[in-house]
Formats: structure tokens, C-alpha cells, sequence
């Protein structure tokens, strides 16, 4: 007989299934076409799949800080009378308290998307999500998206610039909270557990009360936005031109930006060049200019470190 009963049951069949799924994508053995088709097939398959990914995520990491302060498994001996749980019956148990969670942190979100680009250090590239919705992606930066009316795109890591045309509108999706973009530009940075949203044309709206207008810069942290407006709004952007312009900032912030670009990061070797104030417009693919600029300045010297890095000392 059909009744309330059947949906718990049909919660754990999807976990079952999800949980076999990441079993075999774990092991290399997945079809993966045959998961993306089941993934898309049904909203609810990509939440269970969310969940029970986000469960395994959180069960390993759990683990992992287990070892790390010294308890490990093996100092907690299961009773032989207790049968250990398999992976699924854990995922089941737990899944539905996470995934309460994982979608919070987008998790589900990014296993409904349809599309993903990513960039690796140093790279930028521009994505045409629509005809009418183009994205540049900073160094390092990872986002996901979901065509439709209007597009929905969560920014995952890193650093994007988003230009909507006339009549296009885009459901942003950030740790910070979910905006609605309009017909415009914007540049979006994650910052920590915080995300700065700049507008350089348009505007954005939280759906409530909030409204960030051209010319301010908001940071939006666990829901509280803060707005300002920016005379120098330009050196948010000018990582699209491959620059890095710098107002009289600390050097270890200087050094923190540029690292952004480089797989061998710069130290600072001697902690009181930390509140060196650094001007100028360098640019992020020549990291070199920067030292130099150091070196005649303020005399503080780059030398190569030993695991491949650039250690910065007084000359």
C-alpha cells in the first residue's frame, strides 16, 4: 500500500544509489556519462548525490583530524560483537543531517549545475555562459552554473567578472548569500568566508532590502552586507588587463595579491618589511618588475628560497 511511508523509502533507495555512484567514481570504475545522465535526470538525484558526497567529504575529514591529534582507529577498537557499518548504511544514517548543511554551502547546488570552468594559477579565461552572459575567471578560481530563466551561477573559488547584455539577469549564488544581478558588469571575489561584490554597471539585489548600486563595492559576509562607494573602483578590475595596482597598501598585502599568480609564492624573510607601504601599477605576469620595484625603493632584497620560492630580506 502507498502512503507516507513510501517517501523515507524512496529517500534511502536515491541514497543507496547515490552512495554506489560515488563508490564507483571513487574507484575510477563510473561510467560517467551514464552518472551524468542519471544526475540530470531528476532533481533529487543530485541532491542525494550532494548529500551523500558532502556525508563522506565530512566523514574524512573527521577522520583525518582523528589522526592528526593522535587517536587514531586503531586506538578505539570496535567490539567484535558490533558489526561495522558499510558505507551506505553511514551515508543513510547521516546523509539527510548533512545534506541540510551541504546545501547551505552549495554543495547541492554545484551537483545540479550543468556546466563548470576553472582556472589554474596564473591562467584568466572568458566564458560565454549565454549568448547574452560572458564571465572572465581571475587565477585560481572555479565556478558553476545553470542555464535558464534567469541563469543561476554559483562562484565556488577565486575571482570572476560577470557582463550581462540588455534583457539577460543572472541569480548569483556566493557563501555570502544569493543575489540577483541585473543587465550590466560586475566583478565577484571571494574574500575568506566573505565575497566582495563591485558594480560597475547595473546593479544587485538580495530580493529583500538590500540594493548595491554602480559605483559601490559591497563585502557580504553570513548574510551582513556592508556598502561603499569606490572612487578607485578601477583597480578592482584590473586584473582583466593583468595589473596590479597598489594605493599605499602593506607590503605583506602587496605580496599576498601577487601570490595570487604564482605557483612559487614570495616570503617575507624579515617580519618588519610587513608595514613597508607600497604604490605603483605592476603587472601579475611579471612578477620580477615587482622585486625590482622593491629593490630600488625600499632596497629589500629577493633572494631564491629552498623550496623554490622568493624570500624577501632587507638589502
Amino acid at each position: 500500500m502507498s502512503g507516507h511511508t513510501d517517501i523515507p523509502q524512496r529517500h534511502a533507495d536515491l541514497t543507496d544509489e547515490a552512495a554506489g555512484w560515488l563508490a564507483a567514481l571513487d574507484a575510477g570504475s563510473a561510467d560517467v556519462a551514464a552518472f551524468e545522465a542519471w544526475r540530470n535526470a531528476d532533481i533529487r538525484h543530485a541532491v542525494a548525490f550532494a548529500e551523500v558526497a558532502g556525508t563522506w567529504r565530512d566523514l574524512d575529514g573527521l577522520r583525518g583530524a582523528r589522526r592528526e591529534s593522535g587517536h587514531s582507529p586503531e586506538t578505539q577498537p570496535v567490539p567484535k560483537a558490533a558489526a561495522r557499518p558499510n558505507r551506505r548504511q553511514i551515508l543513510r544514517a547521516t546523509g539527510s543531517i548533512v545534506g541540510v548543511a551541504a546545501v547551505g554551502g552549495g554543495i547541492a547546488y554545484r551537483a545540479a549545475a550543468r556546466d563548470m570552468a576553472e582556472t589554474r594559477v596564473g591562467q584568466r579565461i572568458t566564458v560565454a555562459v549565454t549568448p547574452g552572459i560572458s564571465l572572465d575567471l581571475n587565477t585560481d578560481s572555479r565556478v558553476y552554473w545553470r542555464t535558464g530563466a534567469p541563469a543561476r551561477l554559483w562562484l565556488d573559488r577565486g575571482e570572476i567578472a560577470v557582463r550581462l547584455a540588455a534583457d539577460h539577469r543572472l541569480q548569483l549564488l556566493t557563501p555570502g548569500g544569493q543575489f540577483g544581478l541585473d543587465p550590466g558588469a560586475y566583478n565577484v571575489r571571494l574574500r575568506g568566508a566573505g565575497c566582495e561584490l563591485a558594480v560597475l554597471a547595473g546593479g544587485i539585489s538580495d530580493g529583500a532590502t538590500t540594493r548595491i548600486g554602480s559605483g559601490e563595492v559591497a563585502l557580504v559576509t553570513a548574510g551582513q552586507v556592508s556598502i561603499q562607494a569606490r572612487d578607485d573602483i578601477g583597480g578592482v578590475t584590473a586584473w582583466q588587463h593583468d595589473t596590479l595596482v597598489l594605493n599605499g597598501e602593506s607590503l605583506d598585502y602587496a605580496v599576498a595579491e601577487m601570490n595570487r599568480y604564482l605557483p612559487n609564492k614570495i616570503v617575507i624573510g624579515d617580519p618588519a618589511l610587513s608595514r613597508v607601504r607600497v604604490g605603483g601599477s605592476f603587472a601579475t605576469t611579471r612578477p620580477a618588475e615587482f622585486l625590482r620595484a622593491l629593490r630600488s625603493s625600499f632596497g629589500i632584497r629577493a633572494t631564491a628560497g629552498p623550496s623554490g620560492g622568493i624570500v624577501l630580506t632587507r638589502a
